[in-house]
Parts: structure tokens; sequence; C-alpha cells
């Protein structure tokens, strides 16, 4: 899981990824609660280099308020997260 770029951003970032085989890859938005704010992917990847890019919007295509988020990448047994700020 690479640092999203630009961050902080404003409207949208790109989230980058590498995997070293093929596998199921989840990418979550967290607020700092812990609360779950996007699901951006859910599905399966070849391996290698992939992105995915968020536009500040929660699941219900609402603008999220300026601040720090969390994002997370799950594939197999892997986890691993990073910080981005929003700033609107």
């Amino acid at each position: 899981l690479l640092q999203n770029y630009p961050n902080p951003f404003n409207p949208e970032t790109e989230i980058r990824f590498q995997l070293p085989e093929a596998g199921f890859v989840g990418i979550r938005i967290y607020n700092m609660l812990g609360q779950q704010i996007r699901l951006l992917t859910s599905q399966n990847y070849e391996a290698g280099y992939h992105s995915v890019r968020w536009n500040g919007r929660d699941a219900r295509g609402s603008n999220v308020a300026s601040g720090v988020y969390i994002y997370e990448l799950r594939t197999g047994s892997f986890v691993a997260h990073k910080k981005l700020v929003l700033t609107r």
C-alpha cells in the first residue's frame, strides 16, 4: 500500500497499491472514530500495480468534512492502513 497522492487533497486523490500475486482486495475509508465512510473497491485484482481514486464523498455520495481519514487495504491475511488529509 502506497501513500495517496496528492496528500493533502481536494477534490480527489489516488490510492496506489501493489500485489505480488493475484487476489481479492478491499479498500475502505474510515473517519478518525473508526467509522467506515466508503468502500472504494472490493474485487479480484491481478498481480502488479493498481490504483483507485477517492473523490471525498461518503457511501451516499455526500461530501465529507475536511480532516484526517484512514484508508485500509485488505487482501488475504495482509492488512495495511495509511492516513490521508482532505482540505475543503
